[in-house]
């Protein structure tokens, strides 16, 4: 099913569903806040010499909701955050470009080499679970973080246009098929690049980091990825030598069906989200083009980004 060219995002009419009502009641949010925070944002961005004051293809007000969410309901933190939303663009072009599953090569490859799944029920306090692996029986060569990246980015725009329906995310990490040559595969600049901004322009909160299925490099791992990670975060990831202390964490009903879970396959909820990313792309390519920093004086797209302001 094709999404229209013109179709703009906004607050669904009627009361909310019922996960985005319960994350809002979970940060505290009321119409009221909602109303009052929202306003105040939107005086803030017409007041930026160089943020947009409208954004295409999603009402402004929504998407700032989702935005309060998504920084914790906490306005100050947005002011420090959105300016990065608007230059990850220029920051991360390799990343924030063609991110089309059908014709960009690296989403193709990061899909065909890994699983990403995003279980659609929510756990308890707002948590939602997701559960990654490198797929078996594929090469090591064609792994893609690069388009693994493109992917995320996109979730994140997705969310921020539907309805953020979470506040916290419990990653499970099934590193069973992990290997070397995997590790070879990651650009180490633009990873440092990814972790420091993009995780900025997108706060989203991670609960906790479960590894399972341990390899024997797993410390050849941690190696690579623990100095990317700040400290409140390497204190959250737990190293599961038994798949048992894993369930004193998550629920066993929330993991997908292969491992024992009653949620959907891995594979079910990866194709879900891929065709997910092929669906809205008209409103990827709007958030790669217009939400980006512009010159107000001359109202053009600014070329000149300052990343440090």
């Amino acid at each position: 099913m094709g999404m229209m060219l013109d179709h703009v995002y906004g607050r669904p009419k009627g009361p909310l569903p019922d996960d985005i009502a319960a994350t809002r009641r979970l940060l505290g949010m009321t119409d009221e806040s909602i109303r009052r925070d929202v306003g105040e944002l939107i005086q803030w961005l017409r007041d930026q010499p160089n943020l947009p004051n409208t954004l295409d293809g999603v009402e402004l007000d929504w998407w700032l909701e989702n935005y309060l969410v998504m920084n914790k309901n906490d306005v100050e933190r947005v002011k420090d955050n959105m300016p990065v939303y608007f230059q990850l663009k220029t920051i991360l072009p390799e990343v924030m470009t063609n991110r089309d599953p059908k014709t960009e090569k690296e989403m193709i490859n990061a899909y065909n080499t890994t699983l990403l799944g995003l279980v659609p029920t929510i756990m308890d306090g707002g948590r939602k679970l997701a559960v990654y692996m490198h797929r078996p029986d594929t090469a090591a060569s064609d792994y893609s973080p690069v388009g693994i990246a493109m992917h995320l980015t996109c979730l994140a725009d997705l969310y921020l246009a539907q309805g953020i329906d979470h506040t916290r995310l419990v990653l499970v990490v099934d590193l069973r098929t992990v290997r070397l040559g995997h590790l070879a595969r990651y650009p180490l600049g633009l990873l440092r690049r990814f972790f420091l901004y993009a995780w900025k322009a997108y706060p989203e909160r991670v609960a906790q980091i479960h590894i399972i299925n341990p390899p024997a490099i797993l410390s050849v791992v941690m190696t690579m990825f623990k100095p990317l990670l700040k400290a409140k975060i390497r204190k959250r990831m737990i190293v599961h030598r038994h798949f048992e202390t894993l369930l004193e964490h998550v629920p066993l009903k929330y993991m997908p069906k292969d491992y024992g879970g009653e949620s959907p396959s891995l594979i079910e909820l990866h194709e879900t989200w891929r065709q997910k990313v092929i669906d809205h792309q008209p409103y990827f390519k709007k958030c790669s083009t217009k939400h980006r920093v512009v010159d107000k004086k001359t109202n053009v797209e600014s070329s000149e980004n300052n990343v440090s302001s």
